[in-house]
């Protein structure tokens, strides 16, 4: 996917633990869904045997930069601007985010398994511009042709 200088990309990861089934979990998860409307949603139950419990999602949300008044504008103030109102929503604490050495981008991790995210939201990982988990855009393929699989 390619996305706008001026478009913030975020993956939010997010565990449920108490629900017991994935319609359980999916209710829960449709307001926040609905409202962030992303552009790439995966819901999966936890693997027994991994370190989480329950049922999981991977959301991939593109939003305009939020217009800042502080520093003129910088795109630094514009992502913190962004993330926050971003971060209130999920119910995580936007004094957390954390950004990288250029302003462009960063990470939000709740500080414990219970910071109140009623979407149970974990991780958000940003990026302007760009999928913070394929920043280059490249298209996940491989080159072999798969002739020696059976």
């Amino acid at each position: 996917m390619h996305f706008s200088s001026d478009d913030l990309v975020c993956r939010i990861a997010c565990n449920l633990e108490q629900v017991h089934t994935a319609d359980e979990a999916m209710r829960a998860w449709l307001p926040l869904v609905s409202e962030l409307q992303p552009v790439s949603a995966a819901f999966e139950a936890a693997h027994p045997d991994g370190l989480r419990r329950g049922y999981l999602a991977d959301l991939l949300v593109v939003s305009p930069l939020q217009e800042d008044g502080a520093d003129g504008g910088s795109t630094r103030s514009r992502l913190l601007a962004t993330v926050e109102a971003l971060a209130v929503r999920l119910g995580l604490d936007p004094a957390d985010f954390e950004t990288d050495e250029d302003g462009a981008g960063g990470a939000l991790k709740a500080k414990d398994e219970q910071d109140g995210s009623p979407y149970g939201a974990y991780l958000v990982l940003a990026l302007t511009g760009a999928d913070p988990l394929n920043p280059d855009g490249e298209e996940k393929d491989y080159a072999d042709t798969g002739e020696d699989l059976p």
